[in-house]
């Protein structure tokens, strides 16, 4: 991906040539896109593990008996949803 700085100073450079112009608005395009998807997959992410919790919360919360499950039970319960949020965030922390 194009540093965002180094796009903007190119098209300011390339104003009077069309050819320059058209492929700095091209790659600009590229990196729009590339952007989005990496937006859309890390919000993706983070949904999922929303939806990860709110189940495990339901679970919790619809139990008479109590809970006889060990740490390990436990861990394995959240695993998931901790590996979705750290690679929702990571997709969403590289555009910033």
């Amino acid at each position: 991906m194009c540093n965002k700085a180094q796009l903007n100073q190119n098209l300011l450079d390339a104003q009077p040539d069309q050819t320059a112009l058209s492929h700095l608005g091209q790659q600009l395009s590229q990196q729009c896109a590339e952007m989005d998807a990496c937006l859309l997959q890390g919000l993706m992410e983070l949904r999922a593990a929303h939806i990860g919790l709110q189940a495990i919360l339901t679970l919790l919360q619809q139990r008479d008996e109590p809970l006889l499950f060990s740490s390990d039970e436990a861990v394995a319960l959240l695993e998931p949803v901790q590996q979705r949020l750290s690679h929702g965030l990571s997709c969403i922390n590289r555009l910033v």
